[in-house]
């Protein structure tokens, strides 16, 4: 492992290096069964001065667990993930290492963010990306301002994307694997408004021949999957249903828990789903009544209770591709 790290390391950050790369190492021996990929390795210091020392004013995302900061490195801009070194739980050493190797196989997807390299000489080790642009489409779709209004093309265009890209989590692998932090604020737009997903922390993998794994319930309430939330029981779908939520709020433009009170609403009155969907889809967008309906129909079997009645994530992707057609 040390020796696909390219760098120096500073004398005093070798004990820090050693640990954290046995940790990194280990992870990408068990996700990739056995190979490991290089990456190129950033020293501490390198990163400090790219961020301005983590400048406030450089923060673009601020998550419960991490902080992604805008930076130049040799006056190339890049992206700097700084992990939060005080995050509860007895697991959330593992949440960095995970994000370095599940977010270096999925970076050749065009809809997530590319991983440049690391730095294995902080407490956690920090991640290196790509810049793409300072959008987060949580902002885009709460503007308030005319001109930042997203289309209804524009967004079936983002939710195709961002469909196709946990399809390929769920089915590229030897294994499958969950995502279960699927939400609008880990999400980059690029310049031309094409998504970037910039979190694979909470990414768990079923295990070989197994139907589903059970874990911790970890994730932001209200986007985690009903059977999920009570036992801890964990398959693709549990994915689904939270971007069956991240649909709802893209098309409402409403905010997360304006979206939970009204995704309850929805599905306690099937009768009326179309009708009430049609209020809550954003009053700035055009939509026909067809796409309206396909639209609801898909929403709610996204968010079923019942796990094995939702789609699979291929479903989702071809249906809302379909859709996004019917507007062109």
């Amino acid at each position: 492992m040390f020796a696909c790290l390219k760098g120096k390391r500073h004398q005093n950050n070798q004990t820090i290096f050693r640990k954290n790369g046995g940790a990194l190492l280990e992870e990408l021996v068990a996700f990739c069964d056995g190979r490991s990929n290089p990456i190129r390795h950033f020293s501490a210091e390198e990163l400090l001065r790219a961020t301005n020392y983590y400048a406030n004013n450089q923060i673009i995302v601020q998550d419960a667990g991490y902080l992604l900061y805008e930076g130049s490195l040799k006056e190339r801009p890049i992206f700097v993930k700084q992990y939060v070194t005080n995050f509860p739980g007895p697991w959330s050493e593992h949440f960095a290492y995970r994000d370095i190797v599940i977010g270096l196989q999925m970076s050749a997807h065009k809809n997530v963010l590319k991983v440049i390299g690391c730095c294995l000489e902080t407490q956690k080790p920090s991640v290196v990306y790509e810049f793409t642009g300072k959008q987060i489409l949580s902002q885009r779709i709460f503007a308030t301002n005319v001109e930042s209004v997203l289309p209804l093309k524009c967004r079936l265009r983002i939710a195709v994307d961002l469909a196709n890209a946990v399809t390929y989590l769920h089915t590229a692998f030897s294994r499958p694997v969950v995502h279960r932090d699927i939400k609008c604020s880990n999400i980059l737009l690029d310049h031309n408004n094409v998504p970037k997903l910039i979190d694979f922390g909470l990414c768990i993998s079923i295990p070989q021949g197994q139907s589903h794994v059970e874990d911790a319930v970890l994730g932001r309430m209200g986007y985690s999957a009903p059977e999920y939330t009570v036992s801890g029981y964990l398959t693709e779908k549990a994915d689904v249903y939270s971007f069956g939520i991240l649909l709802l709020e893209l098309l409402s433009g409403r905010r997360p828990t304006d979206v939970i009170m009204v995704h309850n609403v929805l599905h306690d009155d099937d009768q009326h789903r179309v009708e009430i969907f049609s209020k809550v889809v954003d009053p700035r967008i055009s939509i026909e009544e067809e796409q309206l309906q396909d639209l609801a129909t898909l929403f709610a079997r996204c968010t079923c209770d019942d796990g094995v009645k939702r789609p699979a994530m291929i479903e989702v992707a071809k249906e809302l591709k379909r859709i996004l057609q019917s507007c062109l």
